[in-house]
């Protein structure tokens, strides 16, 4: 077991610890109440988790989390890894060593809906499959279609503090332009990410689908009418 795992163990038991002394201190007291800030934040992770992908990417999310935590810590404790900020058309791509996070440009919402306001949809579908989620909320809409052994999320968010959490440790990246719009694209071995902005909303799609596939899907996508 190196440095880092075991740093990574001890940072976890202490959270642990920490936590359970805040539940108990806070069961001891009734009169106890949360900020409202504490609060927003809560419902923010809640509609995160009620969306439909949040089960079908579980583990490779935690997985994910769990690099981002121990990076800020590690950063934070002089060992830092150096980020590399990069425009990538209306997104900026921060790449660590594990992972990438791609969030809108500041200043780019500007003048673009900050609620949904129109709603796009995957208008060509391949054979058997069939919509068994749907979430909406007032920044997003999320769709999750399947055929009984693989699946497909379509996700629409708003441009306002959108970011997208990448594993480039297991994930290759390409930037690609079909009929002038252009598109993020992230292959594994198991499953596809496409991300793109559609001059409106931030649109994605994710697949344990072959790549062309999914372009085929994001080439389809179309505004609800």
């Amino acid at each position: 077991m190196n440095e880092n795992t075991l740093f990574i163990q001890a940072l976890k038991d202490v959270f642990d610890e920490e936590y359970n002394a805040d539940m108990e201190a806070i069961l001891l007291n009734d009169e106890h109440e949360f900020s409202d800030k504490h609060n927003k934040k809560m419902k923010k992770l809640i509609k995160r988790q009620s969306r439909p992908y949040f089960k079908l990417i579980s583990t490779a999310t935690r997985r994910a989390a769990c690099v981002i935590v121990a990076t800020v810590v590690l950063s934070a404790s002089a060992l830092s890894v150096d980020a590399v900020r990069g425009a990538v058309y209306d997104f900026v791509m921060e790449n660590f060593a594990d992972h990438s996070v791609i969030a809108t440009e500041s200043g780019t919402d500007d003048g673009y809906p900050t609620s949904i306001e129109e709603k796009y949809y995957i208008s060509k579908l391949p054979a058997g499959f069939e919509q068994t989620q749907y979430i909406e909320t007032d920044d997003s809409v999320s769709i999750l279609y399947s055929n009984g052994k693989k699946s497909i999320f379509f996700d629409q968010n708003v441009k306002r503090n959108h970011k997208e959490y990448i594993d480039n440790e297991r994930t290759s990246f390409t930037k690609i332009e079909i009929d002038g719009q252009e598109y993020l694209l992230f292959e594994s071995d198991t499953d596809v990410t496409c991300i793109w902005d559609n001059g409106r909303y931030i649109l994605g799609i994710f697949s344990d689908l072959d790549k062309e596939t999914v372009i085929d899907l994001c080439k389809s996508t179309k505004l609800q009418k």
